[in-house]
């Protein structure tokens, strides 16, 4: 698939719209921003800019590109919105894939236009991320042909669980299948939670806030709990298990099968916050370097101070990196890589890219000093919401195990060794990517050997920037371009330093040579701003923030007056 390279499209239109008035979230209380972003998630949705149909497999599956890139701009316009797409999509995604075909065709017109808002019941507060021990039960009662949803315990609670306070009427809930006294294991199930959005439950469920929050107000969370909630059997997903007639648990399908087929459908959900870190990152760092262009500090802008370059420019590269990562992860979902091969990449992927994203808005917050804490600037407001992405989709740890432990499966190609960093530092981007496909390959084997987890966070970092590097190196816009390419590999090189020595990669000299590269290549980068804010190629729309514009000061006046309570003349 060729690069589409970094541009916005035309997916943004929609920002003029008064609708989508950023400064929304900073005017209106939680509640009724909460319900703004429910409004303009079913705007988006009415547009056809989101849609589960364009989730692979789905009925415009050849939009999945745009569908991805999209939400990667979403993410950078506001995390709460996307969180309430992405609930509601990721719900859909569950019943279309498990549903039978006339399932499917009942409720996939309610889906695709959000005329009913779903919430995607998986997550339980003793539980988490062990999916395996989940402990919501549906039990058949076939004197009337009914489910009953029982939450046991508290521990079995649905926690965090999106759109469920004011909005969802439907909730997609993976719960086990008891017939007869037997666990038949996972299921998916239609559950309906209210009869129209804002009325108050059914009887037997009950909702909670799911709060206070660290961040993201605006994304409704709560808690379920079933009490024999009563369901029709058709609520179960019978795309390959049913109830026949008689009463009988029906499947063709392994109870391990069941499992793995139950938990594909998380797989590509994995995708959104990975492109959301590369939106958010693009956005706030273009932000930054134009605040650094024009604000003056003894004498000179920010920009001319070495020591504000070189932490800048490396944080520019990872944004670009992580643009990388996703356009390498939709030429994958596109492809023919096997079902196993997108598991491994796609949770490493998500554990790199929004690890990567929180620790950058840290530097670029602190580049703005007391500027970047004011919520109108957007780089704090996304910092606070982003955090939640190192959990949500699946715990980074826990994907980085899955990401090692499925590379292990697949591995035994020996990795040529990758001559050692001297004391001039990297050669090209080209060859920090063998070095660090090297390191990932020694790694992965002392993974293998011990078991040690501790190895496998530096092993996808290696792993995931020595393909993205590969996949820069074939779509590289000019020298800029390249020069940032190459910064980023010495600045990964160095992040990784302790695991390089550790593997005879690397050694003294070869560190003073990257640190001392990576001052001039930062240096370099900067020569030439306006290029750099092509490369990132963020939407006008999304700089529209005091600290973008040359009159900063004036901007952020006049925005403190408006909000400000009424004065003394």
């Amino acid at each position: 698939m060729a690069d589409t390279g970094p541009g916005p499209g035309p997916c943004l239109d929609f920002l003029d719209d008064p609708l989508f008035d950023p400064r929304a979230r900073y005017e209106l209380g939680t509640d009724e921003l909460i319900r703004l972003t429910a409004r303009r998630a079913k705007a988006l949705h009415d547009k056809g800019l989101v849609s589960s149909e364009c989730w692979r497999g789905g009925s415009r599956e050849a939009e999945f590109p745009d569908l991805v890139r999209t939400l990667g701009w979403l993410c950078a316009f506001d995390l709460s919105l996307v969180s309430t797409v992405c609930d509601h999509q990721m719900a859909g995604s569950a019943l279309l894939t498990h549903g039978s075909a006339a399932q499917v065709a009942a409720y996939r017109d309610e889906i695709s236009r959000m005329d009913r808002v779903y919430a995607f019941a998986v997550t339980e507060i003793g539980r988490g991320t062990n999916l395996l021990s989940l402990g919501t039960e549906v039990h058949y009662r076939h004197e009337d042909r009914s489910l009953r949803v029982v939450t046991p315990s508290d521990d079995a609670a649905k926690y965090w669980i999106g759109n469920t306070l004011f909005s969802a009427t439907h909730a997609m809930t993976l719960a086990r299948l008891v017939v007869d006294g037997t666990d038949e294991g996972h299921h998916w199930f239609r559950v309906p939670l209210r009869p129209d959005e804002g009325a108050a439950p059914f009887a037997g469920v009950r909702i909670d806030p799911a709060g206070p929050k660290g961040g993201l107000e605006a994304s409704q969370t709560g808690m379920i709990r079933f009490d024999q909630y009563r369901m029709p059997v058709d609520a179960l997903m019978s795309a390959w298990a049913h109830i026949d007639a008689d009463g009988r648990y029906v499947s063709g399908t392994a109870r391990r099968e069941r499992y793995v087929r139950c938990l594909r459908t998380f797989t590509q959900e994995r995708v959104f916050p990975v492109t959301g870190a590369a939106g958010v990152l693009r956005r706030s760092a273009a932000i930054v370097l134009r605040y650094s262009t024009h604000r003056e500090a003894f004498g000179a802008v920010l920009l001319e101070r070495q020591h504000y370059r070189e932490r800048l420019m490396p944080v520019v590269a990872e944004a670009l990196a992580l643009h990388h990562l996703t356009e390498h992860l939709i030429e994958e979902w596109t492809g023919e890589a096997p079902a196993a091969s997108l598991y491994g990449l796609t949770s490493g992927a998500k554990a790199y890219a929004s690890w990567a994203a929180n620790a950058n808005l840290v530097a670029l917050r602190e580049l703005c000093g007391g500027h970047g804490f004011h919520s109108y600037n957007e780089i704090v407001t996304a910092r606070v919401d982003g955090e939640i992405s190192t959990t949500f989709g699946g715990d980074n740890t826990v994907l980085c195990y899955e990401s090692t432990r499925a590379a292990a499966k697949t591995s035994g190609r020996v990795v040529p060794p990758v001559p050692a960093v001297d004391e001039e530092g990297l050669r090209d981007g080209e060859h920090g990517a063998g070095l660090l496909g090297d390191l990932a390959g020694r790694l992965l084997r002392r993974w293998e050997s011990s078991q040690r987890g501790a190895l496998c966070r530096p092993h996808v970092r290696a792993s995931r920037a020595a393909l993205l590097l590969r996949r820069w190196a074939r779509h590289s816009q000019g020298a800029t371009d390249d020069a940032l390419r190459q910064l980023y590999a010495v600045h990964c090189l160095l992040g990784l330093a302790e695991h390089l020595l550790a593997e005879g990669l690397l050694d003294g000299a070869g560190v003073r040579g990257l640190l001392a590269q990576r001052a001039a290549l930062s240096d370099r980068c900067a020569e030439d701003p306006a290029a750099v804010l092509g490369l990132l190629n963020v939407p006008e729309a999304l700089l529209d923030v005091p600290l973008a514009h040359p009159d900063y000061v004036r901007r952020t006046v006049a925005l403190t007056e408006k909000a400000s309570p009424t004065r003394p003349a």
